[in-house]
């Protein structure tokens, strides 16, 4: 019995260190709503988890890209199909809009981290079968075009 109770202390210490590491390194983000200014501070590629209310088991990582005259293309790839679409976003209040081709709507708002220059987009949207979806999109991260070869 003392055996299986050192173990339990042990077990529990462990567990106390580990919470306590975790928890306490963890970064802070100071998020503040940002204005966009113009769809080129935004163009690009955008991704991040798309979460779905009601829930669903699984939530899906949707990639959002944006056009420097405000086209728009998403898509978020399930386990059964593809969700995806497309469209035009409108600049309104320093916010983007737009209504998508299925009788839903959808508005990003800029956030910016005060601590560093890191920025994340909201996205929040209804589709015509009301679902409401959200996601915080952050820069997908740039791919170096392949080298060539060295010619010999």
């Amino acid at each position: 019995m003392t055996r299986l109770k050192r173990g339990l202390e042990l077990t529990a210490i462990i567990v106390a260190v580990v919470v306590a590491c975790s928890t306490g390194s963890k970064e802070t983000r100071q998020w503040q709503p940002t204005a966009i200014g113009d769809f080129k501070n935004v163009a690009g590629k955008w991704e991040g988890l798309l979460v779905r209310n009601p829930r669903t088991r699984d939530d899906d990582w949707v990639t959002f890209v944006i056009g420097e005259t405000g086209t728009y293309e998403f898509a978020s790839y399930r386990m059964i199909d593809v969700f995806a679409g497309k469209g035009k976003l409108v600049l309104t209040d320093g916010k983007l809009a737009a209504k998508t081709d299925k009788g839903g709507q959808m508005t990003l708002q800029l956030y910016a981290d005060s601590g560093s220059s890191e920025r994340m987009l909201r996205a929040i949207a209804n589709d015509g079968d009301g679902f409401h979806y959200w996601a915080d999109l952050k820069r997908a991260p740039a791919i170096p075009p392949p080298r060539r070869p060295p010619d010999s």
